[in-house]
């Protein structure tokens, strides 16, 4: 098996950061009265799928 690289491991933060920031959000957004406009989804969802794609194109490269 190869050794992670360096974007696979920044995916993976990425990812557990984005979860997080989902959970303080989802707790702020049930004090919020009326409709909660996230615009921060449109920058962070296609960063991440950029970096999964990368990653999972790494891992396939990795395994020719």
């Amino acid at each position: 098996m190869k050794k992670i690289t360096k974007t696979q491991v920044v995916t993976i933060l990425l990812i557990i950061g984005w979860m997080i920031w989902e959970y303080y959000v989802w707790q702020w957004s049930k004090t919020e009265v009326g409709a909660v406009i996230r615009v921060d989804l449109i920058y962070i969802v296609p960063i991440i799928l950029i970096m999964v794609i990368i990653s999972i194109l790494q891992l396939l490269k990795a395994r020719k």
